[in-house]
């Protein structure tokens, strides 16, 4: 397996184009694994729920069971020395205790008793760690999800791991990630993160990642927060619950200096999106089946220096098709119907021609994709007062994300 690719050098006419085309014949396996599910499917789902819980709430000994983890994936091994972990596990026990000490609700400690039960670093550990899979290994499937610039892992033991956010750099970033497993897709409630450096392999930080389920109450994925403190090869261990105790599974991600989409902190670029006024039906700027017009009231360029904040979705929403793509405008409507006047909200179409596409034309990429730096199929940018981006979410964002954001930038 190779190294994970540098979005940066992707370009963007070509690729998009043929992966819509080809997602118009068929679904990815990580967008539709559990759109047949039946009732004995969601039983296994409740089963695995159960079993989370039960290992949540455990004294920590089902750990012994990950000992063999490393037979189990393809890749580099990586090996943390016992010294350093168990100086980070009495840093972290410290962390804790302080952490209950200041608790003030039932909730609180009782969320951090099954946090903590939910596995991590053990002295002298081993664990397979995961190379992005290159494009001609991977299944047409995948593929496919590949063709709209997510990283996908394959493990030997039946693992399939997809990045929905490769566009980082030194900092704190919010991380996606979807998970199949031998028995479809993981839906744990919440799974511990391991993050260390390729380099310093003791400097050891430990995540929650949290499942959170799309609105088709299908699909969905893990999220956590991720600080990178520097460029460079880093590795993601995911403890995944199982019926044995924990499988131990590690991703490669490199940080390159800078993203290439807006950060945080950056001006929002002032592009020249259409809106209303400039096209005879709103069909000619959504893919969508009812687009709501009052997401094309203003342009991108008005918005940034309207001197009011700005919450902007690029999503193509009648082509959804791959595992990280959800409602985004409908939940941009949900923001706007919740915030109303106190901001302005802009849909802009991954396509120039929306209602061309949609009777099977060639598709013709928007340029303002380009000048956005945006190489992944979906993204919404919530923007200050300022024209300032204060926060970014590559992939689909939930409602709770995107309201928390704009939240923030409205109460200063």
């Amino acid at each position: 397996m190779r190294h994970l690719r540098n979005h940066k050098s992707l370009g963007m006419t070509g690729w998009r184009s043929a992966a819509l085309t080809a997602a118009l014949a068929a679904a990815l396996l990580l967008s539709a694994c559990a759109t047949s599910s039946d009732d004995e499917q969601q039983q296994q789902v409740q089963q695995q729920q159960s079993q989370t819980t039960a290992d949540a709430t455990s004294d920590g000994s089902a750990t012994a069971a990950r000992s063999g983890s490393e037979t189990a994936t393809s890749g580099r091994i990586g090996t943390v020395r016992a010294a350093q972990d168990e100086q980070q596990a009495q840093e972290r026990a410290v962390a804790d205790s302080d952490t209950q000490a200041q608790t003030q609700s039932d909730e609180e400690p009782m969320q951090q008793q099954q946090d903590d039960g939910m596995g991590g670093m053990e002295g002298g550990m081993s664990v397979g760690i995961l190379e992005a899979a290159d494009y001609d290994d991977l299944s047409p499937r995948l593929q496919l999800l590949r063709d709209w610039g997510y990283p996908v892992y394959v493990s030997a033991d039946g693992y399939t791991i997809a990045l929905g956010t490769p566009d980082l750099s030194p900092g704190v970033h919010r991380i996606s990630l979807v998970i199949e497993g031998p028995t479809g897709l993981v839906e744990t409630p919440a799974m511990r993160v391991t993050v260390l450096p390729d380099d310093a392999p003791g400097d050891i930080q430990e995540a929650i990642a949290r499942f959170s389920r799309f609105p088709d109450g299908v699909r969905g994925f893990h999220v956590t927060y991720v600080d990178f403190a520097s460029v460079g090869r880093w590795n993601l261990i995911l403890h995944i619950p199982s019926e044995d105790g924990f499988d131990d599974l590690g991703i490669a991600i490199d940080i390159p200096d800078d993203t290439s989409a807006p950060s945080v902190g950056d001006a929002a670029p002032a592009s020249d999106s259409r809106t209303l006024i400039d096209v005879a039906n709103i069909e000619d700027l959504s893919t969508g089946d009812e687009p709501d017009p009052g997401l094309y009231l203003i342009s991108l360029a008005d918005a940034v220096e309207a001197g009011k904040p700005l919450v902007v979705v690029f999503a193509s929403p009648g082509f959804c098709t791959n595992a990280f793509c959800g409602p985004q405008a409908e939940v941009l409507s949900e923001v706007r119907g919740i915030f109303g006047d106190a901001a302005n909200y802009v849909h802009v179409d991954l396509y120039e021609n929306p209602a061309e596409v949609k009777l099977g034309a060639e598709p013709i990429e928007t340029p303002i994709l380009e000048e956005w730096g945006l190489h992944t199929g979906e993204w919404t940018f919530v923007v200050d007062a300022d024209g300032i981006v204060t926060a970014r979410f590559e992939a689909f964002a939930p409602l709770d994300e995107v309201q928390a954001a704009l939240a923030s930038v409205l109460e200063g």
